[in-house]
């Protein structure tokens, strides 16, 4: 068992959103689309793809029950980002608490990092946010995610403002 210490801030942006309308023209055989009823074994596998770098843990032990509870919640959707039908990357969100809108989890496969497809994600998710009409979006990140996660959320408009350090125990 491994506890490592991350500093967690917490972003906002709040309405009117600063989201560009423009059409997002993805790279031959990439598709990102809604995954409404994903199964459970596909969400874990594409989970610790995403995550096990950057010690994501909080959905790693979960049993079937609490991981369905969350993920195939009405309030919950899911995108998947998809290389010639592989799933290279995902995006959560989370609307239980609408008018505010959670982005849960965005991330992509190591091997997609730095090919120019997490800007292209957000910014769609930003657009499905947004077409809701939502007061507040709200995301999170750790000091032990990728370095470019912070910028990345600070540069289409998220602004910290809550940080706070915190054990992670990774297994």
């Amino acid at each position: 068992m491994t506890k490592l210490q991350t500093i967690v801030t917490h972003l906002a942006m709040d309405a009117p959103l600063a989201v560009s309308s423009g059409e997002i023209v993805w790279p031959a055989g990439v598709s990102f689309q809604p995954e409404a009823g994903m199964a459970l074994d596909a969400y874990r596998a594409l989970y610790d793809m995403v995550g096990r770098k950057w010690h994501w843990v909080n959905r790693r032990h979960l049993d079937d029950r609490q991981l369905a509870a969350l993920i195939h919640h009405p309030a919950t959707e899911i995108f998947v980002l998809r290389r010639d039908a592989a799933p290279i990357g995902y995006v959560e969100l989370n609307y239980k608490l609408f008018p505010q809108v959670e982005i849960v989890f965005l991330g992509l496969v190591e091997a997609e990092i730095g090919n120019g497809l997490g800007p292209l994600m957000m910014k769609r998710a930003m657009q499905i946010i947004k077409a809701r009409e939502p007061n507040r979006v709200i995301i999170q990140t750790c000091t032990l995610d990728h370095p470019v996660a912070l910028r990345l959320y600070q540069s289409v408009g998220f602004s910290p403002y809550r940080r706070k350090q915190v054990e992670i125990i990774d297994n």
